[in-house]
């Protein structure tokens, strides 16, 4: 008996269009363009799926409603604040291996006893062996089990209520200190292995694919709390520009990161043209009053024309020591190519990127007619000489011993990093040789001034051989720091 229009059965993804329609009106709102035919392709496509396995989700709406590579991880964000993972379709909940959701293990450890406020380094030291543990084990539940808790305790979502989700990932997997995994689950493979052989090279890209896995579940919870605490109304604002100039270089989004690079030059050519009048208004001079009443007996003795001895203001030689580690690559990248647009107002401008290792790249800079990629430093320069973890301590004493020769008293030295150390020797001491021989040291840091000093940053301890310490968060304030230093 065939079933009379009123009753027949709604497509199977018919459920999912409010949810999708919401998808791509923020989408819209971000600037990425999504058609009437993509929506109506969309809705088809959910329906040749299995709407219980999200990824598969995931993948039939960005096919169908994403044309460009840069705007994939805007669709990642949102499609996670509309696709949470424990929101219900149906009867049955979406989750990661696309079967419903079950009830996640209670994982009772030392750091469940532990108030949520503390940052202590042993905490992150127990967390840091509890993932690997997982990660060796291939327990996904006690992963998800431990992301939740990691961002609870890390994260500091309630300190920061305005910012990005790139500014908390980046605050966990600093505590975390995640970049560690690999060595020390390879090392944990190779006394495992004793004798027998190792395919490390097998081992080395399963364990990156499982460490990434991590990371991806870090960033779903923390797009949970997000939108726990904003409404999935309100949950895309992040992806909304501010001022160009006032978003944070760790906290931007790659569509935000875009804008700011378009804005470098623009901004340059304002800086520079400020520090012109600035130079023309220190040339002004006390008034010299012999050439002053010579020039006025061609006037009777009136003195029309005032005569000034004019001080020589010599423009500084600058050298600029960029961090392109880790999360602080942005922003060197940004400083660099800053620098390298209003080198006119320097006498000399050389540019070095260190991690572990320190390479002069001024060549490299000079012939970038664009944006500064630190991905193409990093091809071309040699930074990296021990664990690829930055060590500021062992850079200063290369930077000192190779090019020390160089600085002298008109050399303005300008160090752009977070001050991190990885817990390495400091090296105080060559900090304050740099600076006993150079005119000025100063030290850009783009993290938060609350986070300074924090875990392994070594800020106040480089503080007392430095003529300043400056905040520059974003565009703004690096541009005002610049101007301040030269």
């Amino acid at each position: 008996m065939r079933a009379s229009p009123s009753t027949a059965p709604e497509p199977a993804g018919s459920v999912l269009l409010p949810t999708v329609l919401n998808l791509a009106r923020q989408l819209r709102q971000t600037g990425i363009p999504v058609s009437t035919s993509e929506l109506v392709d969309a809705q088809q496509a959910i329906q040749a799926i299995d709407l219980l396995d999200r990824n598969q989700v995931r993948l039939a709406l960005a096919a169908t409603m994403v044309k460009r590579t840069e705007d994939l991880p805007a669709f990642d964000l949102l499609f996670d604040i509309h696709f949470r993972l424990r929101q219900r379709t149906g009867r049955e909940a979406l989750s990661d291996a696309g079967r419903p959701a079950a009830p996640r293990p209670e994982i009772h450890t030392s750091l469940d006893r532990t108030s949520a406020g503390e940052r202590d380094e042993s905490g992150a030291t127990a967390f840091f062996e509890l993932i690997m543990a997982a990660i060796r084990r291939g327990d996904p539940d006690a992963l998800r089990a431990l992301a939740e808790m990691a961002v609870a305790r890390f994260g500091g979502l309630d300190s920061q209520p305005g910012a990005s989700e790139r500014y908390f990932m980046y605050r966990i997997l600093r505590a975390l200190d995640l970049s560690r995994l690999m060595t020390e689950m390879l090392a944990a493979a190779r006394d495992e292995a004793d004798n027998d052989p190792l395919d490390e090279r097998a081992l080395r890209g399963e364990l990156a694919a499982q460490i990434e896995a991590f990371k991806l579940l870090l960033a779903s919870q923390v797009r949970n709390q997000l939108v726990k605490a904003s409404g999935p109304g309100e949950g895309g604002q992040g992806l909304k520009a501010l001022g160009t100039e006032d978003v944070d270089f760790l906290g931007a989004s790659p569509r935000q990161l875009l804008a700011m690079r378009e804005s470098i030059r623009p901004l340059a050519r304002t800086l520079a043209t400020r520090m012109t009048r600035r130079r023309r208004r220190r040339t002004g001079g006390r008034l010299d009053i012999r050439r002053t009443v010579r020039r006025s007996l061609s006037s009777g003795g009136v003195l029309l024309d005032p005569a000034f001895r004019r001080p020589k203001k010599a423009r500084p030689d600058l050298f600029l020591l960029s961090d392109i580690s880790g999360s602080v690559a942005e922003f060197a990248s940004f400083t660099l190519t800053l620098l390298q647009a209003i080198n006119a107002e320097f006498s000399r401008l050389r540019s070095f990127a260190f991690i572990d290792g320190i390479d002069e790249v001024s060549d490299h800079i000079r012939d970038s007619d664009s944006f500064v990629e630190v991905r193409h430093v990093l091809y071309r320069a040699d930074v990296v000489r021990d664990d690829g973890h930055s060590d500021y301590g062992a850079v200063l004493a290369r930077f000192w011993e190779r090019y020390g020769a160089d600085v002298d008293s008109r050399s303005t030295i300008i160090i752009t990093g977070d001050a991190r150390a990885n817990h390495h020797p400091l090296r105080v001491d060559v900090l304050q040789a740099i600076h006993a021989r150079a005119g000025k040291v100063y030290l850009l840091n783009p993290e938060p001034e609350v986070d300074w000093n924090t875990t392994d940053s070594v800020v106040d301890m480089y503080a007392p051989a430095l003529d300043g310490v400056f905040e520059v968060r974003n565009l703004r304030q690096l541009g005002e720091a610049v101007f301040q230093i030269t």
